[in-house]
């Protein structure tokens, strides 16, 4: 099934590179010009055949293709009727722009089949709102469906993302309809620009099936445990009681341990333990630790909040006694306090105990809804991965790290710095920690720890995305809706570059050939449809960056037509030969470039 995949992805790229050569091929025939080579990739021809005076030819390097005509290059000697030098100002324009008005067509004409067909997405649903991001500030709940982005309607939830990073940097309008709602409003933020992205976000992430049915694999720990594909989640057993299935959920996982979890299918309910399974991820090794998460990034308005005291850039150590290390924490300790149990949280060096007033269940929810908690980098405190080399050496949740060998650590960062480069190396460290004594003092501990092949749990099921097909309701409809599309790749591209420009889009998102394939390939899983909804968006960007005014480009040729036209003689071969040069190392720069950013994507993904 890859296999056929990756086929599909190379006849897809090949078939939009095809559709752009074939323009000019066209167009070259049809000013009468003589075609001397139609090629599909670049360097030594595979295959080949003649017919004419063409040769067609398929050639080793997949990153393009090219048609050579009679006279393109002045190779001296008188000009011929059929060379290209011989046709008018206004008929090289035609041949030159023949590409990009095929790839504008296949758009205009693949475009409303598919949207007509059916094409599945992701709906435009907001599944959790990122703790102290811009929409979680606004309350935008999960299960809100976002209708539009600054006016433009959106029918999938990548269109979202899409419009906000090529927005306005100081504010977005969203049209939304919130859960249960039967009238939309609009709501007006501040997105946020991620440094670690390079684009401005409100930073949501899409939301699962309403119906919470799982997807399991067939060969997976879940499917040997007893789940089923179309299972449906109810919760999970000993989960945080009172709040969704799907953090219930998000809680457990990253626990590590066994899950237990109760499940609904036609209307039978059952429990089912999950046991993890470890994947052997090959040229990784780690310790097994991570920093608390228990530092405030955020809060939002909350009159128990203001009566606690809590402050944004706090570390929440405690509640009632139970240490707040993980996610899920901080909820669990609200929910079985006591009316007036201590909250002990650290603020500028100093321990402060602050009393928690009485909270029923529904109160501490939304306390620790309107809490913003992140990871603590600027304490050493260790909370361990479940069968990691550090817990089975002995360290323990809530250890304060002191020295790694000889070396005094003071901050997370530091300690991260010193343990992934000692994985990397495969060398053991000596951890000195400070911890609890029995006596009620404190003890320090030095344990040699080698760092162990990483292997995440894997459990083998997962809730399924909330997708649906959109389909045009009528062949009009989709001839209008495939214009749209058409017209707003173009404008999309556009915004791109010019984003790119302004520094609101960092330039690492631009992707070549590695990516396209990749974002094909996973397109292709959701079908053809699918796959050639992206074609027609590739087709439509191919279009515009050839229509640039860069030498070597199509654009380059349109451009020294322009300016042949304007003075009534060519531009000399002097200054189109070094303007060749020059484009000729900017493409090659920027295809050096694009390279390294797939590479790094991939790298850093795996």
């Amino acid at each position: 099934m890859d296999a056929l995949r990756w086929i599909q992805v190379a006849v897809g790229i090949g078939l939009v590179i095809f559709v752009h050569e074939l323009g000019h091929f066209i167009a070259a025939r049809w000013c009468k010009v003589r075609v001397e080579c139609f090629s599909l990739g670049f360097g030594p021809r595979l295959f080949g055949w003649r017919r004419g005076s063409t040769l067609y030819q398929i050639a080793a390097v997949p990153l393009g293709g090219y048609v050579k005509m009679a006279g393109e290059e002045n190779a001296g000697g008188p000009i011929q009727p059929d060379d290209l030098r011989a046709k008018s100002v206004g008929q090289r324009f035609f041949i030159f722009s023949g590409g990009v008005l095929m790839n504008v067509v296949f758009g205009l004409v693949v475009f409303p089949i598919v949207l007509f067909y059916g094409v599945p997405f992701s709906a435009p649903l907001i599944g959790e709102a990122v703790p102290g991001g811009p929409a979680w500030h606004a309350r935008l709940l999960p299960g809100t469906r976002v209708l539009a982005v600054n006016g433009e309607p959106v029918i999938s939830f990548m269109f979202i993302g899409n419009e906000v990073a090529l927005g306005d940097r100081n504010e977005v309008r969203l049209t939304v309809l919130d859960p249960g709602a039967t009238t939309p409003r609009e709501v007006r933020l501040t997105p946020h620009y991620l440094e670690e992205h390079g684009f401005l976000s409100i930073e949501i992430v899409p939301g699962v099936d309403p119906e919470l049915v799982l997807t399991v694999d067939a060969e997976g720990p879940a499917a040997k445990a007893g789940l089923k594909a179309g299972d449906r989640l109810v919760r999970v057993v000993g989960g945080v009681d009172g709040v969704s299935p799907t953090r219930q959920l998000a809680f457990a996982l990253d626990d590590g341990r066994p899950l237990e979890l109760e499940v609904e299918n036609e209307g039978v309910r059952r429990r089912v333990t999950v046991e993890p399974a470890s994947k052997v991820v090959e040229g990784t090794r780690i310790f097994g630790i991570t920093a608390p998460r228990n530092w405030v990034s955020d809060l939002r308005a909350n009159q128990d909040l203001a009566e606690l005291g809590i402050a944004k850039d706090d570390r929440i150590v405690s509640i009632g006694g139970r240490p707040i290390l993980r996610a899920g924490d901080l909820e669990t300790a609200l929910l079985v306090a006591e009316p007036g149990a201590i909250c002990v949280v650290a603020r500028q060096g100093r321990q402060l105990e602050l009393k928690l007033p009485t909270l029923d269940r529904a109160r501490s929810l939304a306390l620790a809804d309107d809490l913003a908690l992140d990871h603590d980098r600027e304490s050493t405190e260790l909370v361990l991965s479940s069968g990691s080399p550090a817990a089975d050496a002995g360290l323990r949740d809530g250890d304060r790290l002191v020295r790694l060998d000889d070396v005094e650590v003071g901050t997370w960062n530091a300690l991260y710095e010193i343990t992934k480069d000692a994985a990397k190396r495969n060398v053991p460290l000596r951890f000195t920690v400070d911890r609890p004594a029995a006596d009620g003092g404190r003890e320090f501990k030095t344990l040699s720890i080698a760092p162990g092949a990483w292997s995440p749990p894997y459990w083998g099921f997962d809730l399924r995305d909330d997708n649906y097909v959109y389909r045009a309701p009528s062949l009009v409809a989709a001839l209008k809706t495939g214009f749209d599309s058409s017209w707003q790749s173009l404008v999309d591209a556009w915004r791109t570059l010019t984003r790119i420009a302004r520094g609101d889009v960092s330039s690492k998102n631009i992707g070549g050939i590695i990516m396209i394939s990749q974002v094909s390939y996973s397109f292709s899983s959701e079908g053809l449809a699918k796959l050639f909804f992206f074609l027609c968006m590739l087709s439509l960007n191919l279009a515009f960056l050839n229509v640039l005014p860069i030498p070597v480009l199509d654009g380059g040729h349109l451009f020294f037509l322009l300016v042949e036209r304007v003075k009534g003689s060519p531009v000399s071969e002097r200054i189109q030969g070094y303007s060749q040069i020059v484009g000729l190392v900017l493409i090659v720069s920027l295809m050096i470039y694009v390279t390294y950013n797939d590479l790094m994507r991939w790298v850093f993904k795996t």
